[in-house]
């Protein structure tokens, strides 16, 4: 069997790791599989496929701008490919994050259904079965359900000039439909069941749950902490004041607009026992109150392990999401989450060791925090650890697609 993984990263980032560990997966099964990516860090394999270049990518981006439509450019790039598919003969071309400006979605697609090839389709967000949006539930638009058009979040997607959404809807059920074998895997179960209301109506369609790595996500000793500078503030503060409750915040999510009341609810309620950590970028240092530090962006894997470990909870105000690896990893870490339930992120959490509370309810994310606070972190350590062990094992859950690849060859 041979397999062709379609991904814009390779290697870094969320999709970039999944299928790196996909593929590594796939030979140990002995299973012929290739990466097809745009963009790379280091730590490449051999059996990899490296398209387009940054011209070709510029290009793209800008006649998508102009056009309103993501996908359909990169023509050579994506010819040259189909050139290397002609020797290289995949039995199936497994598509990832393809909305990044570096492939030709008509043109792999039809080359697919020509070729009898079986297309195995994951709902990293909400792209391959709209007009083009990664997420609509914020902008509470449901129209891809039959026509897109007079996109309302044309803007933000960089459309300047044209509306490419209903075209771009219509030619995914055209062209999916034209795959005799289609399988779409959500990542949750609710992306899952929105795509069945959609372009995979006819499609097999399967939820397989992201994964971590479990055994590196994992709750720590103190002297791993030592190594890193950035931490020495928050190992300081937790020495001299060892009642002191650390609360995690991404920044991304904290200083959207949308959550301005959530944030604000919180800074005015916050105590002196209680500092609350933003991570990664978004910070708006101007609202910042004297309880709250902003540790910036972490590359580190080790050092975003170390603060995982260090905080008391993480409170995640994610509007939509199509699962939230970051719960994930938090709690493989012991930390409890409390996080906003719209979306699929309320599957990462099972309402023991991480609460779901309702979307945009700072008093429920408030009250949720305060027991844990009260009850103590290490009430919930364990019960954190095994939950993600249960469901968001890697290995346990990538094996889910290795069964489906060898059933799929059967048919």
């Amino acid at each position: 069997m041979r397999l062709s993984q379609i991904n814009v990263n390779y290697g870094f980032g969320s999709t970039g790791i999944i299928v790196k560990d996909l593929q590594t997966l796939c030979k140990h099964e002995g299973i012929d599989c290739e990466v097809v990516f745009s963009e790379a860090r280091e730590d490449v394999l051999s059996d990899t496929y490296h398209m387009g270049n940054v011209v070709s990518n510029k290009l793209h981006a800008l006649l998508s701008r102009i056009s309103g439509k993501q996908g359909y450019f990169s023509k050579i790039s994506t010819w040259l490919l189909l050139r290397h598919y002609d020797s290289y003969k995949p039995d199936i071309i497994h598509l990832h994050n393809l909305h990044s400006c570096y492939i030709s979605l008509p043109m792999i697609l039809k080359y697919a259904a020509r070729k009898h090839i079986a297309v195995v389709a994951t709902q990293h967000d909400c792209w391959l079965y709209t007009g083009g949006c990664c997420h609509y539930t914020s902008t509470d638009c449901f129209k891809w359900k039959e026509a897109c058009g007079d996109c309302p979040a044309r803007r933000s997607v960089n459309a300047l000039l044209f509306d490419g959404t209903k075209r771009m809807l219509a030619d995914r059920y055209r062209l999916f439909g034209g795959i005799r074998n289609l399988t779409a895997v959500g990542v949750s179960r609710w992306i899952a069941d929105e795509a069945r209301q959609s372009v995979f109506k006819n499609a097999n369609c399967i939820a397989i749950h992201n994964g971590i790595d479990t055994e590196f996500f994992r709750p720590v000793r103190k002297e791993e902490f030592a190594g890193f500078e950035r931490l020495r503030s928050l190992r300081a503060l937790k020495e001299t004041n060892p009642g002191i409750f650390l609360i995690l915040a991404p920044s991304n999510k904290w200083f959207l607009d949308i959550n301005r009341e959530t944030f604000e609810h919180f800074a005015c309620r916050m105590t002196e026992d209680m500092r609350m950590i933003f991570i990664g970028n978004g910070v708006d240092k101007s609202r910042l109150t004297d309880k709250m530090i902003d540790v910036g962006f972490v590359s580190s894997r080790e050092e975003i392990r170390a603060i995982y470990n260090m905080v008391d909870v993480m409170v995640n105000c994610t509007r939509e999401e199509s699962l939230s690896l970051l719960n994930v990893e938090v709690q493989a870490c012991g930390t409890p989450v409390v996080t906003y339930s719209n979306t699929g992120v309320k599957e990462t959490v099972d309402g023991k060791c991480g609460f779901a509370v309702e979307n945009g309810n700072p008093a429920a994310a408030w009250n949720a925090m305060s027991q844990i606070k009260e009850r103590g972190k290490a009430e919930y350590s364990d019960a954190c650890r095994q939950w993600v062990r249960k469901e968001f094992d890697k290995d346990t859950n990538y094996k889910k697609y290795i069964e489906l690849y060898k059933s799929i060859s059967r048919s």
